[in-house]
């Protein structure tokens, strides 16, 4: 039995997108904004998608170029506008959305400002609109609020258990949802988070961050980094964390084994967690997953299964500690 997973991959640059289909991506995610938003807004302090520079297309003909071989590989493409933002912004962000809008390769876009929800929504948008998971959704009432607002997908948050998962969709079927199957992951509710979300290395954040400590501005990973190195003792009796298995997860999490227990939903897509270098591995290891499910009778046939194919992927060997879902 083939199971209907979609796999949406983030993307940097146009010379992984032949790759990424290749490797099983069917859908495509990325950023961008003009290189002339950074004259009033700063990199470090990015207001259109939370991620730093160097995971965003600052170049309108690049940027254009992609997503016409993206369409024309039968990838549709998606356009992060994940930030919260102040009135006075939202020229700028619904100019943007209004741009990147026009090419016919962009399905739609991906956002959780509850005014710039409004905001389109009065305006008539026509494309799709997906909630990121900073829109924090751990319910169905939720999904319904965000659906009476005219999304039609939406991005789950890391924090919900399999359970909760299984019960959101059923709940209203008619809705897509996305849940993370491979990347990057975090302890926290990206929802909740406030801090940079940058990407690039400090010295390119001198001549912006100039009236500040510069080694104090750091992501705040690097921050929280430090401080379980500090606080080692409380952090590891109350959390069972350390700055290795911190940073691993930050590296490398997966959901794969609980694949199993969503083979059966018909409307998810499986998001892997990354846009600012090449994830074609990641979405090799997440197709190999999904076609495996055809393969083994139980779940713990299917765990063994996926911990072979990260082992064989060379992306790291399964403890069990790095699972997103498990609550």
């Amino acid at each position: 039995m083939k199971y209907n997973f979609n796999i949406t991959s983030g993307f940097n640059n146009i010379n992984v997108i032949e790759a990424l289909k290749k490797a099983g991506a069917t859908e495509l995610y990325t950023g961008f904004f003009d290189k002339s938003v950074n004259h009033k807004y700063p990199i470090a302090f990015n207001i259109l998608n939370r991620r730093g520079e160097d995971a965003n297309f600052t170049d309108w003909h690049a940027f254009k170029k992609a997503v016409n071989l993206a369409e024309k590989l039968k990838l549709p493409v998606y356009i992060t506008f994940n930030g919260i933002y102040t009135e006075p912004q939202y020229k700028l962000i619904t100019d943007t959305i209004k741009k990147v809008s026009v090419l016919d390769g962009v399905k739609g876009i991906i956002i959780n400002d509850i005014p710039l929800l409004l905001v389109l929504k009065e305006k008539g948008y026509k494309k799709e609109i997906v909630v990121s998971t900073g829109g924090t959704v751990f319910n169905h009432h939720a999904v319904s609020f965000y659906k009476s607002l005219g999304a039609k997908r939406i991005i789950l948050d890391r924090q919900l258990s399999i359970k909760d998962i299984i019960e959101i969709i059923n709940y209203d079927k008619t809705m897509q949802y996305e849940i993370f199957a491979f990347g990057g992951s975090c302890f926290f509710v990206d929802g909740f988070c406030s801090f940079f979300h940058c990407s690039e290395n400090l010295d390119c954040n001198r001549n912006i961050i100039n009236t500040y400590n510069v080694n104090m501005c750091e992501t705040g990973c690097h921050l929280i980094e430090r401080n379980i190195e500090k606080f080692s003792d409380y952090y590891k009796k109350k959390y069972g964390l350390n700055s290795k298995n911190f940073l691993a997860n930050m590296n490398h999490s997966c959901n794969l084994c609980s694949l199993y227990d969503l083979k059966n939903l018909k409307n998810v897509s499986l998001k892997i967690v990354n846009r600012k270098k090449s994830t074609v591995s990641f979405v090799e290891v997440v197709k190999e997953a999904a076609d495996g499910l055809g393969k083994v009778k139980t779940k713990k046939e299917y765990t063994g299964l996926c911990k072979k194919i990260l082992r064989g992927k060379g992306l790291f060997n399964c403890d069990g500690s790095r699972c997103y879902y498990n609550i």
